[in-house]
């Protein structure tokens, strides 16, 4: 597992430098926006790696919920805190 921390076009470059070196992923993981410091990933950029490496995007869009973001043209799978969802103060018990 690579963890890109920063969600910047200078990591974004250097996965896909990677990706052109033969590195193979299955998936790629995000936040959008990230937690805690609400970095936004270039979503564009991720669905076009994706659909040249071959490579699953999931998406967790438990800060900016379906209702502000769409994340289905650039993720193909999307997931979402319920405990967050239900009541924000996590005294509720969900699940992704």
């Amino acid at each position: 597992m690579i963890l890109y921390g920063h969600c910047s076009t200078a990591e974004l470059e250097e996965l896909e430098l990677s990706l052109q070196n033969g590195q193979e992923i299955l998936a790629l993981f995000c936040e959008f926006p990230g937690n805690p410091l609400l970095g936004s990933p270039d979503m564009k950029y991720i669905r076009r790696l994706a659909d040249q490496y071959d490579f699953v995007v999931v998406c967790d869009d438990t800060v900016g919920t379906s209702v502000n973001c769409d994340f289905l043209p650039y993720a193909d799978v999307v997931v979402t805190s319920l405990t967050k969802m239900f009541s924000g103060k996590c005294n509720a018990m969900g699940g992704t």
